[in-house]
């Protein structure tokens, strides 16, 4: 995504001498309106021609004037604007107050490091909400269970008499607790869908809150952070708040009827944060089904000739088709961005094209004559793949290229020959060869992919390969899929085993 134009910022400031320094730092970043009054700011904020992505409050020293109607407006009318504090000293009761009343959103120490600020309202305007949207809705009907509110804090006892106090005020949403950072992971591993808010505590034995929060904001980004501590630490409120992007800066004694409200607005926001990021997901698995139809036209275009003309049949097409039903891992930003962006695409057609070719080279010509399918037959020819050097390009018989390539799939997924079931029916003659426990496919050619790996070239290679020995031998082969997993049945009946070709 691009920023058509210069991100617009509101400087609200005081002191003539930090403006002009501002300004020299940003000027050619961006479009500065600044401004002097609260007044000022609230009507360049209220521009819609303009709309602003920050509104930035330079205060050498900040003091409680600064919970004025401004920033109010700005919380309630301008939800998508950046507020940033920057400032000399800032008082840590100033701090909390602002925090919780979501007067701000970042806050810096002078000196500041333009970089960084920079990177901040950057991102900011790359993820500027439209007026559109309805982030909310979408996710109420998402959220069917209570959510969770998870408190993790040393002090066991206080957490317990909390949440009961918290759960006799409400039954909106459930309170869990945890005595330290493993715990609490351990309680979002058990319900990470409904883990709606963390308030930790900052000094536990350990992983601090702060770590557990920055974990959690890589693996549960959803999930609303709260940081509480009994001592006065406002540099770690700082970071908390610039680097961890938690909800609030809460400190002790807890009340549970001051934490509810917080707990409150912490769900909505939680519910909100679901609702953008089904929302991203799904424009994201939109872009990459058209990218999928792409990749699959190529890679039939390149492969169903050369494929039918050696399996006398469209096995390509029912090859694809396998794969299709597999449901990979979801596509992410980098996925599409491999893509679009980079020569992947064309990459993954070519390369496995190549690989094809180079296996179905070095396949017998048919040469029709009665085989002999059977469970001993197979059972060799599986252990001669098993110990065959992958770079072995002799020429070899279809009944060992299907061998081959049921040992790299089992081999793929931490199995190996003697996993695979082999029935004989003496009733009826039919041979069935099956695996018992699914083959683990995280990724295949269809699925969203950001580098081209060996290893995934020769599984799906392997499963192609058998699909064409298969048909060659005069079988069927069936593929039962689950996400990220399937099932093999291979069957032959007495028919099929009569005057093939090896």
């Amino acid at each position: 995504m691009a920023i058509a134009n210069e991100p617009r910022i509101i400087l609200r400031y005081d002191c003539e001498l930090a403006r002009e320094k501002f300004e020299a730092t940003f000027c050619t970043d961006f479009h500065i309106d600044a401004v002097t009054t609260d007044q000022s700011a609230m009507a360049a904020l209220n521009e819609v021609d303009a709309p602003a992505t920050a509104l930035l409050l330079l205060s050498e020293q900040p003091t409680p004037q600064l919970l004025s109607p401004l920033l109010t407006s700005a919380r309630d009318s301008h939800p998508g604007v950046l507020k940033i504090l920057l400032g000399d000293a800032i008082p840590l009761d100033l701090l909390v107050s602002l925090l919780d009343q979501r007067l701000i959103d970042r806050c810096f120490k002078q000196p500041i490091n333009p970089d960084l600020i920079r990177s901040q309202i950057l991102a900011a305007a790359l993820t500027m909400p439209t007026p559109s949207d309805d982030p909310s809705q979408p996710a109420r009907d998402q959220i069917t269970k209570r959510p969770i509110v998870l408190i993790v804090d040393d002090e066991s006892a206080a957490t317990k008499y909390l949440a009961r106090q918290l759960e006799r005020l409400q039954d909106e949403f459930q309170v869990l607790c945890a005595d330290n950072a493993d715990q609490a992971l351990d309680c979002i591993r058990m319900a990470p869908d409904r883990i709606a808010v963390v308030m930790t505590d900052q000094r536990m034995p350990g992983m601090s809150g702060k770590e557990l929060l920055d974990q959690l904001k890589q693996s549960h980004p959803t999930s609303v952070r709260i940081l509480t501590s009994a001592y006065g630490e406002v540099d770690v409120a700082l970071d908390a708040v610039n680097e961890g992007q938690i909800f609030r800066y809460q400190t002790k004694p807890w009340r549970a009827t001051d934490l509810l409200p917080l707990f409150q607005k912490a769900i909505t926001r939680h519910r909100e944060l679901v609702a953008a990021q089904l929302c991203s997901r799904s424009q994201r698995q939109q872009e990459f089904a058209q990218l999928r139809q792409q990749r699959q036209r190529r890679l039939e275009q390149t492969l169903a000739d050369t494929v039918q003309g050696v399996a006398g049949a469209p096995v390509m097409t029912e090859f694809l088709e396998a794969l299709s039903s597999i449901e990979p891992l979801l596509a992410n930003t980098s996925h599409i961005r491999a893509s679009q962006e980079t020569a992947l695409e064309k990459d993954l057609v070519q390369r496995f094209a190549a690989l094809v070719w180079q296996k179905l080279a070095s396949v017998q010509a048919d040469s029709p004559k009665r085989i002999s399918l059977e469970k001993d037959s197979i059972c060799a020819g599986l252990r001669a793949a098993a110990g065959q050097d992958d770079s072995d390009t002799e020429e070899i018989s279809t009944l060992a290229l299907m061998c081959q390539a049921l040992t790299t799939l089992l081999k793929a997924s931490g199995q190996d020959w003697g996993d695979l079931e082999i029935i004989e029916a003496t009733h009826n003659g039919e041979l069935v060869l099956a695996t018992p426990t699914p083959l683990q496919i995280y990724t295949h050619l269809l699925a969203p992919l950001t580098r081209i790996s060996r290893q995934l070239l020769e599984q799906q290679a392997a499963l192609l390969m058998l699909f064409i020995a298969v048909r060659r031998l005069g079988g069927e082969l069936q593929v039962t899929s689950s996400p990220q997993s399937c099932e093999l049945f291979v069957r032959f009946t007495p028919s099929q085993l009569l005057d093939q070709s090896c």
